[in-house]
């Protein structure tokens, strides 16, 4: 695989097209040091999804305030513990979920449970009615720092969480399920089967494992990536190759609007934890909802 290293218009459009087309059906990695203009690449490459493909729905999980700041998606929400607790964090699409104020194992937690309950509702409506599930869009996750999500070790520990997860990687594509996965670690962290069934974006990178990664393939793409490869431009290695550099442009400077908040609606009894409220009030208030709903909001 060789691809070209001086961006064209052509080869700039490629690049969007390339991307548009393999995220409904493969999982992509975004990976590069920190500080190189990811988000913000990502959010230029939502817009120019969006272009195409509108009927997509995005989730947005965020923990540094940069989505939040500004998106190309239509709403935003701050989630914190007592909002969760109260009933007052809505799984609607095309959303900011800004979770920096939760610890490492609840925002693990949180994109979980909200990824177990689409992959549970379109898994059971493909069973009872398939053409009504034909009919539903794909869903996209963004999920910054992945890493905290779909690490090495994550489908190891003994929860809830992990054979959604695993079951996501394997097989959310059947269920129009898939993601772009943002992390600034070295590829070799994340999960085995995560890392298998994925395509790559790269930046600027740092670890010898993902290096060697590329130059298994390409020994000059592999050396630009780590010495040469200027800050907002990067490579896309999809089905057909290396694509790019492409500089993308930070095209996305408006900010969603917060989605309305419910009443609260504090629970009472039950877990006394900040991890118990997590789990137990947001299946709850959400879960419960969806059920209700017949999946509609999905």
């Amino acid at each position: 695989m060789q691809g070209a290293l001086i961006s064209t218009k052509t080869q700039d459009e490629d690049f969007y097209d390339s991307i548009t087309q393999d995220i409904g059906k493969n999982l992509i990695q975004f990976i590069s040091e920190r500080g190189h203009g990811k988000s913000s690449a990502v959010k230029t490459i939502v817009k120019k999804i969006r272009m195409t493909h509108p009927e997509y729905i995005f989730y947005i999980y965020d923990i540094s305030q940069t989505w939040f700041e500004s998106a190309p998606v239509k709403y935003r929400q701050l989630v914190t513990v007592d909002k969760i607790k109260n009933g007052q964090i809505v799984n609607v699409g095309d959303c900011v979920y800004e979770m920096g104020g939760l610890s490492v194992s609840q925002r693990r937690m949180f994109v979980g449970t909200m990824i177990a309950q689409h992959y549970k509702a379109r898994y059971n409506m493909k069973l009872i009615d398939s053409e009504a599930f034909k009919a539903l869009p794909t869903i996209i996750y963004i999920i910054e720092e992945s890493n905290v999500i779909f690490g090495s070790y994550s489908f190891r520990i003994k929860d809830y969480i992990s054979p959604i997860l695993d079951d996501f990687v394997s097989v959310g594509r059947n269920y129009k399920l898939s993601a772009i996965l943002i992390a600034t670690v070295e590829e070799s962290e994340m999960a085995p089967s995560l890392r298998r069934r994925s395509r790559r974006i790269y930046g600027r990178l740092v670890a010898e494992g993902d290096i060697s990664r590329v130059r298994r393939n390409s020994k000059e793409m592999a050396k630009y990536l780590s010495q040469e490869i200027p800050r907002f431009n990067f490579v896309y290695w999809g089905e057909s190759g290396f694509i790019g550099p492409v500089k993308v442009p930070d095209e996305v400077k408006t900010p969603a609007e917060d989605y309305p908040l419910p009443e609260a609606q504090p629970q009472s009894g039950g877990k006394s934890s900040a991890m118990g409220w997590l789990f137990f009030g947001f299946v709850g208030t959400i879960g419960v909802y969806m059920l209700l709903s017949y999946f509609s909001i999905i």
